[in-house]
């Protein structure tokens, strides 16, 4: 899985959870909802934008800071190098036979 697809998935689901909350905790403003979007759609999509946009700067930094965020490189490497055979030859048969349809013992 490559980097940014693991930033977007997080950043969908914790922009998700703050527009639910914040849904909840704004409602006293649903009536003018028309109003708001009408007069000042403008500024409500740039600063929401820019609150998504912080939000996977910072998932990434955090990610990288872990050392998760060349996760799904590095483990696309080590499974190439084993179907070409290097390293552990009884897993790279595995693979091999798992490719082919043939799950026997």
């Amino acid at each position: 899985m490559y980097p940014w697809k693991v930033s977007l998935g997080l950043t969908v689901a914790v922009t998700a959870s703050l527009v639910f909350v914040a849904a909840a905790r704004f409602d006293y403003l649903s009536p003018h909802r028309r109003l708001i979007l009408t007069e000042y759609w403008w500024p409500v999509s740039f600063h929401a934008s820019s609150v998504v946009l912080n939000i996977v700067v910072a998932l990434a930094g955090v990610l990288r800071s872990l050392g998760l965020y060349d996760v799904g490189r590095k483990v696309d490497l080590v499974e190439r190098s084993v179907r070409r055979g290097d390293g552990d030859p009884d897993l790279a048969r595995r693979l091999h036979d798992q490719e082919h349809g043939d799950f026997a013992e």
